[in-house]
């Protein structure tokens, strides 16, 4: 990090205290993924196998931060990002290693409380106040940061982030469907190319991207079976899924498919055991709104799926989990330029982030929930909205309106970034299960 009398905006926290802090929420973290896992574990008699791959790859200071540690001594260039529209076929490339960096850790959103005000979305305030002492591995191990200006604590949190490291900012455009907006977006994408290859050294040729695309296109077939399987009766606790998708992120994308192809194996042959992750009558919720991460933002899937009536997560429409890897590049011919022209159309008109409008409302968000709703046949909807959180709050009653016609009930539960509101948020939780399981039965 720059000494104090270059920053422009963390302010100066002595070296001890900032030693002590890291202490204190790492060791508070490392015992909050313990947890979680355990309790993942006791959730289902029939919890596969496989999830002990991805057990392990969720520890944060585990197994791949010595992997990226020594990646990087021997020359490997590391890009962090902090949204699903950085190009990560781009970063792969380039021999890069990229890896997400928003921030899960509620105690680090009252340390971003000296940066910036309360008001201000805690995932923001957690990855400044992450930064300031150094916790996350992952940002502190990165050499850029790709960081895409949705809304406006993200547009600020490049600006203060840059304290610590070359930020490099992606700017969509609030309108897809403008005549204009493709090519603006296409000069993004080749923007951030020129700052990968001169970062990295290497130059991105067409059979290095062409790698890098089919390698993606790989994962994106895993992750679209696992998540087709949850279609049908329960055989995997929702929970585990979204810690799936949400290992993509930072673990080695070649092995995270290789890994995902065998845990879909796994169920595939207990679904035709009938070896059930929970009941089949068990209530099927969809979760949508602000990004969940893990480790400590993991309480509303652990209420859900631990309540009384228990509910299960068949799905999820978050840009943390079942939004990741869904839509992959599309190519039709292999040259340079239609490459680019892919990558470009894949991460604009594939998204559904709340951060686009149009005339009509962002009718590809509406349009993606109501498939899901009826393709995972979804009893009910919680939409989750951690305060501050305007993108995602201000959407709620054109969603509700409807999945009101739909007949889904839709609950909205708003939280802060901490375990303290946890005993509340497990009475409001289970009184919306209690209802949905009624629906069920009748």
């Amino acid at each position: 990090m720059k000494s104090d009398n270059q920053t422009k905006f963390m302010p100066e926290i002595p070296a001890n205290e900032s030693e002590e802090l890291k202490k204190n929420v790492k060791s508070a973290s490392e015992k909050v993924i313990s947890d979680y896992i355990d309790r993942m574990k006791k959730a289902s008699k029939n919890r596969p196998e496989t999830m002990q791959y991805f057990d392990e790859i969720s520890n944060f200071f585990g197994q791949r931060e010595k992997e990226i540690r020594e990646a990087k001594k021997n020359g490997k260039k590391v890009i962090g990002y902090s949204c699903v529209f950085a190009p990560i076929e781009l970063i792969l490339a380039a021999g890069a290693i990229p890896v997400r960096i928003n921030s899960g850790w509620y105690d680090t959103s009252k340390l971003g409380d000296r940066v910036v005000p309360v008001e201000v979305c805690p995932v923001i305030r957690s990855t400044i106040g992450a930064q300031m002492i150094g916790l996350s591995p992952y940002f502190e191990l990165s050499d850029a940061v790709i960081s895409t200006l949705t809304c406006d604590g993200m547009t600020k949190m490049s600006e203060i982030l840059s304290d610590a490291k070359p930020v490099w900012t992606m700017c969509p455009p609030r309108m897809k469907d403008s005549k204009q907006s493709l090519q603006l977006w296409k000069q993004e994408i080749l923007n951030i190319k020129e700052r990968i290859e001169k970062l990295t050294g290497n130059k991105i040729t067409g059979k290095n991207l062409r790698t890098a695309i089919e390698l993606m296109q790989k994962a994106t077939k895993a992750f679209r079976r696992l998540q087709d399987m949850r279609k049908g009766t329960p055989v995997i606790m929702g929970r585990d899924a979204m810690l799936v998708n949400q290992t993509s992120l930072w673990d080695d994308i070649k092995r995270w498919t290789e890994k995902t192809e065998t845990l879909c194996n796994e169920l595939q042959k207990k679904a035709s055991q009938k070896q059930l992750a929970c009941p089949a009558d068990t209530p099927r919720v969809l979760i949508t709104g602000t990004p969940m991460f893990w480790p400590d933002n993991w309480k509303v899937p652990s209420l859900i799926e631990e309540a009384t009536p228990q509910g299960i997560i068949v799905a999820d429409e978050l840009c943390s989990s079942d939004r990741i890897l869904n839509d992959p590049v599309g190519i039709d011919e292999w040259t340079m330029e239609d490459m680019i022209n892919a990558i470009a159309e894949r991460y604009l008109m594939a998204s559904t982030c709340p951060c686009f409008t149009s005339a009509e409302g962002n009718i590809d968000r509406i349009n993606w929930l109501t498939t899901k709703v009826k393709d995972y046949k979804v009893n009910g909807v919680i939409y989750y909205v951690v305060r501050g959180c305007m993108l995602y709050a201000m959407e709620y009653a054109r969603v509700k309106k409807v999945l009101d016609k739909l007949n889904i009930p839709v609950y909205y539960l708003d939280t802060e970034y901490t375990r303290e509101d946890a005993g509340q948020m497990k009475t409001r939780v289970e009184a919306f299960l209690e209802m949905l399981s009624s629906r069920v039965d009748i």
